[in-house]
Order: structure tokens, then C-alpha cells, then sequence
């Protein structure tokens, strides 16, 4: 048997399609899902879902729950019993040492004076070059091409909680308000206008946009989202 052909997300894509009766499956999980107001907010099995990924009871890692939910879908237990979760080396790649390389410089710099988008261009040849192994992935390689991967699958898997991200990213709640009336019944779209938020607001600096993004699906709890962005920068 090939056990690599299904990944994580197809997984995850198979469960949302073949799982029907949502009401049934928050009775199954209350535990996992910890509160009342939660319970309540999961409309469907993409909020679940997405609600075990921020408690970290579903991951890449771990698909017991998973399990749990394939007892009427043939398809998904093939699936599931076919999966092997990704060697810990397989999830490491070069986009992510240039973040954690960042992150670490900026850490460095505190206390000393801020630099302003007009001259940060100037000031960039005072900084550190980065290691060999970390030039290879530069601010070049976000291609118009991987920019709009990302854009797409942030906008297609984030849901319905995209404000948790803006508040990470640091974009303001009357931004996000002019956003969701601006697109009332779009959510695709109103993730879409929030990630263009956050980049106008680095200067469409791509290193930066980049560094940031990861941090702020970090800190709002997708980290399954931020492995997708740094798995589309690592090719």
C-alpha cells in the first residue's frame, strides 16, 4: 500500500464532505470543544474542524479525532488507515529558519531606534547579511505566482474567525468593521481584503509581509496554516 498518497488536508477535506449531521458530531466531541460559546459558534464540520485545530486536538500529527468521525465514511477510514503523518524533518524548511532567523534579529534590536518605512531601504545595508543556507529563500522568490497560492488557500481554510488573525497582525477593529461591510455576506472576500491589509501596512515588503503573516497565523492558533504558507515559499 502507498501510505503518503493522502495528506493531512485531503483528509480533513473528505471528513468535511462526508459528515453530515453537525449537531451529532459537537455531542461527540463536547469535551474537546471545552466551552458553551464555542459549542455554539460550530455551525458546521469546517468549524469543528477548525475548532480542534485551535485547541490542539487535531493536527497533522494527530488524527484520532479524525477516526472518530469516519464510522459512517468507508472512504475516509481507507483513507485514515493509508495516512502516515509527515517526518518531523519534512516540516522544517528554509522559509521557516528565514522567520525564526528574523524573528530572532528583531528580538536583537529592541530598544534600538525604529526605523520608518521611507528608510528602511536605506538602513538595510547596516543589518546582517543572513546565513548562507537562509539566502536562498529572499523576498525574489515571493512570485506573483506564490503570492497567490497563499492568498488562496489563507481565503479558502482560514473561516469564519479571520478578525482572530487581523487582531494578530495588528489591523484595527474599524479596518476589519469596514471590511465586513464592505463585503456583508462574502467571507472569501473579506479574507482576501484583510490579507491586503496586512500587506499595504508593510510596505509591500515581502520579507516582511511574509515573517508577519506566519506569526500572526501562529499567535491566532493556525499553525496548520502557517506550515501551508511555508511549505508554498520552501518550493
Amino acid at each position: 500500500m502507498i501510505r503518503n498518497h493522502w495528506s493531512y488536508d485531503i483528509l480533513k477535506q473528505m471528513a468535511k464532505e462526508g459528515c453530515s449531521d453537525i449537531n451529532e458530531l459537537k455531542a461527540l466531541f463536547i469535551t474537546e470543544i471545552g466551552s458553551q460559546r464555542r459549542y455554539d459558534c460550530i455551525r458546521c464540520v469546517e468549524d469543528l474542524i477548525d475548532c480542534l485545530e485551535r485547541a490542539d486536538e487535531l493536527s497533522e500529527d494527530n488524527v484520532n479525532l479524525l477516526h472518530r468521525m469516519s464510522s459512517n465514511q468507508p472512504k475516509l477510514i481507507d483513507a485514515l488507515n493509508g495516512y502516515t503523518p509527515p517526518p518531523a524533518q519534512d516540516r522544517v524548511n528554509r522559509y521557516q529558519e528565514l522567520r525564526l532567523a528574523e524573528e530572532l534579529r528583531e528580538q536583537l534590536r529592541i530598544g534600538a531606534p525604529q526605523v520608518t518605512c521611507a528608510t528602511r531601504q536605506t538602513a538595510a545595508p547596516l543589518s546582517a547579511p543572513l546565513p548562507p543556507t537562509q539566502m536562498s529563500t529572499s523576498p525574489a522568490a515571493f512570485t506573483e505566482r506564490k503570492r497567490a497560492a497563499v492568498f488562496k488557500k489563507i481565503s479558502e481554510e482560514l473561516g469564519r474567525f479571520w478578525r482572530r488573525l487581523g487582531r494578530a497582525a495588528g489591523i484595527g477593529e474599524g479596518s476589519m468593521d469596514n471590511i465586513e461591510a464592505r463585503f456583508p455576506h462574502d467571507l472569501k472576500s473579506q479574507i482576501l481584503r484583510l490579507l491586503q491589509l496586512i500587506e499595504e501596512d508593510d510596505c509591500h515588503d515581502p520579507k516582511h509581509f511574509l515573517i508577519r503573516l506566519c506569526r500572526a497565523l501562529g499567535e491566532c492558533g493556525r499553525n496548520d496554516l502557517r506550515k501551508n504558507v511555508e511549505q508554498i515559499m520552501s518550493y
